[in-house]
């Protein structure tokens, strides 16, 4: 199960700050915090910010949840949304919404493959389809990730959805038949065409003789 991550955030003032728009978003990142905002359960909107080493740990952490301390309020939010830049490498603000522990949510957790696939053996290769399940659970049980055994899986078998081992009071939110892993014949190298195989290589020009002293009147 995943634990919250425990972050410090700071309220975002808007007469301070003179605003919450574009540039003072802009001058909130140049100053190595990162603006985001809380809000759900019917409750009002915060802006805050939290430093840019705070947003990474968040989001490398294995769960999505999290307990923001607010200095003398503590929120437990889940991620819902990370906007980066157009280049995929910085984070420009996140949402998180207000859960508490036993509220049944949705959120994406990855697949954890385990073992050597039986198959490779025989000439075949593991191929992973699907590499995150949606998963509906209480915000307080959500699990690192969920396993999938691969280990005796043959050329042409597969693991689906309808086959995963899930922690309890857990479900997938996906057709049962879902291909997650399987294991394929690993393809042969392409054979030369009969067309490659009678074409010869190129000759350079033989220059004749009188062709050299045509040339030379000219």
């Amino acid at each position: 199960m995943s634990e919250a991550v425990r972050i410090q955030v700071e309220p975002r003032d808007a007469a301070k700050n003179k605003g919450t728009g574009t540039r003072v978003a802009r001058r909130l990142r140049k100053n190595g915090r990162i603006p985001a905002v809380i809000y759900g359960h019917k409750q009002a909107v915060v802006p805050v910010t939290l430093s840019r080493e705070d947003v990474w740990r968040m989001v490398k952490a294995p769960g999505h949840l999290a307990e923001l301390d607010l200095g003398g309020t503590t929120e437990t939010v889940l991620i819902r949304d990370v906007q980066w830049d157009h280049l995929g490498k910085e984070i420009l603000h996140m949402d998180f919404a207000r859960v508490s522990a036993e509220e049944i949510i949705e959120t994406e957790v990855p697949l954890d493959v385990r073992g050597h696939a039986a198959g490779i053996a025989a000439g075949g290769i593991l191929e992973q389809v699907v590499h995150s399940v949606r998963i509906k659970c209480r915000a307080g049980a959500i699990p690192d990730s969920i396993k999938v055994d691969v280990t005796n899986l043959q050329v042409d078998q597969g693991v689906h959805v309808r086959d995963l081992s899930l922690p309890p009071d857990v479900t997938v939110d996906a057709d049962p038949d879902v291909l997650l892993v399987h294991v394929v014949v690993r393809a042969a190298p392409p054979e030369p065409t009969a067309e490659a195989a009678v074409e010869s290589p190129t000759q350079p020009e033989v220059i004749k003789p009188e062709r050299k002293e045509k040339e030379k009147e000219e």
